[in-house]
């Protein structure tokens, strides 16, 4: 039997209020996560506040997912 990943389906994840204000100050949440430059893009492109949802497409579109930062940050993916 064939998962949902074999069928090419996408599930949405939500995310948790704490999530949201983990993410809510990007730029410094960058520049902690040793992203400096991606920091100062940051701070020219995205609005603020920015939304998860936009960051994390923003961020993935640079090359940075939301578990490279929980990973930089001493975390576990």
């Amino acid at each position: 039997m064939a998962s949902d990943a074999d069928k090419g389906l996408v599930v949405a994840m939500p995310y948790s209020r704490r999530d949201v204000v983990d993410l809510a100050n990007v730029v410094e949440l960058l520049r902690r996560c040793g992203f400096s430059q991606l920091a100062d893009e940051a701070s020219r492109d995205l609005p603020d506040p920015v939304d998860v949802g936009r960051f994390l497409a923003w961020s993935a579109q640079h090359g940075v997912s939301r578990d490279d930062l929980v990973s930089h940050m001493g975390g576990s993916p």
